[in-house]
């Protein structure tokens, strides 16, 4: 007699429950589904809810669980996954993944403290009765091997790690001395990813408006300062209003320019930018070696200020965008900006638009982008730029993790 039930969630699949019609039959017998470890083996049928959720996938269901527990199963072998989800406030290492004992079965994961051998076993599957005596069958063979001084004598914490665990089955794990540990592999790659401090970096970096339209404006209040200035005297001195020269300081702060404490004075990186200046140009001219000066500082610090990660973004949305469309359009380009920095629901379309020419018109300054009409283009220095940040910003990524 069949059992008309779904064996991946339990619901009945009868006539009158909603689900008989598209009801898919498993051929599979109750031996090979408890191999395959499904949640409720005696169910002969497959209801179209579970159906769906896993035909998104090109695996059956056993090859999608052993992809789902090979995939969250290598962030378990962080310390940093350890020693915060089982609560461990010693430093602990990694002694083996994946070892073999000696009835041939693998082990997930073995930890070492200054105290205590730990054990964890991983599923991707809710809770089962037999998990728990999997562990207690790895944790007799791992004393075994300590009798025979193979491993350190340490007393073994034994934990079993699912993504969701029955009542029942979490008090049969206590009383064997087993710690059952409910944590969604899901949930461990979202704290993993806001974990990494670059990441968290970037996220929250997302660049300024200044309505500053060229960078070369930069360069009245650049060339005004002289020692330390206060506000009032560079009003005086551009003869430019003090809302726009708060803006202009503002946006030569975030570019590493000057610096207010609480007059205003050139950095180091300011000083050498106005040294450099053409004394037979125009005020408004950034001549080549103005714009290296800027590029270097650029490059070396991708994330540190707003105005830095637009002139970044703008350079890398056209670099980006280049593999569909060459030239790139005005409405692509500001469309590509607007998700790329974080601002796609903070700007209207009008606010989208004006930002991504703002800095893309710093980026023409710098000599890394080009454009004609609403058409833009990156230059070789452009390409030179973008390949020098990137490399920069992978290494500042690989070191952070």
């Amino acid at each position: 007699m069949k059992m008309e039930t779904c064996n991946e969630c339990g619901r009945s699949v009868k006539m009158g429950s909603g689900f008989f019609v598209n009801r898919i039959y498993d051929l599979n017998d109750i031996e090979a589904r408890i191999e395959m470890e499904k949640p409720y083996p005696d169910g002969d049928f497959i209801c179209i809810l579970c159906d769906e959720k896993f035909s998104k996938n090109n695996f059956n269901k056993n090859e999608l669980r052993d992809k789902r527990i090979s995939d969250w199963r290598y962030f378990c072998y962080s310390t940093w996954w350890s020693e915060n989800t089982l609560s461990v406030s010693d430093n602990i290492s990694l002694v083996s993944r994946q070892k073999i004992l000696p009835s041939g079965n693998k082990l997930d994961l073995l930890f070492l403290s200054s105290t205590d051998l730990l054990l964890l076993e991983l599923k991707a599957v809710r809770s089962d009765i037999k998990f728990c005596k999997q562990v207690i069958g790895y944790r007799n063979e791992l004393v075994g091997l300590q009798d025979k001084q193979e491993i350190p004598n340490l007393p073994i914490k034994a934990y079993l790690v699912c993504p969701d665990f029955i009542e029942d089955h979490k008090k049969f794990c206590y009383e064997n001395n087993v710690v059952p540990i409910q944590f969604s592999p899901y949930e461990l790659l979202r704290n993993y990813y806001f974990k990494v401090k670059a990441v968290t970096l970037l996220i929250n970096l997302k660049p300024s408006n200044h309505g500053l339209w060229n960078l070369n404006l930069l360069n009245r209040i650049l060339y005004s300062i002289s020692n330390e200035n206060t506000v009032e005297e560079l009003v005086k001195g551009t003869k430019l209003s003090k809302s726009t020269v708060g803006s202009y300081l503002r946006l030569s702060t975030e570019l590493g320019l000057t610096i207010r404490k609480p007059k205003v004075c050139l950095t180091v990186l300011g000083v050498n930018y106005v040294a450099k200046r053409e004394q037979n140009a125009t005020i408004e001219y950034i001549s080549e070696e103005l714009a290296e000066v800027l590029k270097e500082h650029i490059i070396k610090n991708p994330f540190d200020s707003p105005a830095i990660y637009g002139i970044y973004s703008v350079v890398e949305t056209i670099f980006a965008l280049s593999k569909n469309f060459y030239p790139v359009p005005l409405k692509e380009a500001s469309k590509y900006f607007s998700y790329l920095t974080g601002k796609k629901s903070e700007w209207g379309n009008k606010a989208v638009i004006d930002a991504f020419t703002m800095y893309s018109n710093y980026g023409i300054s710098l000599g890394f982008l080009a454009k004609i009409g609403k058409e833009y283009y990156i230059t070789p220095r452009g390409i030179r730029f973008i390949l020098l940040l990137e490399l920069n910003k992978s290494i500042l990524f690989v070191n952070s993790i």
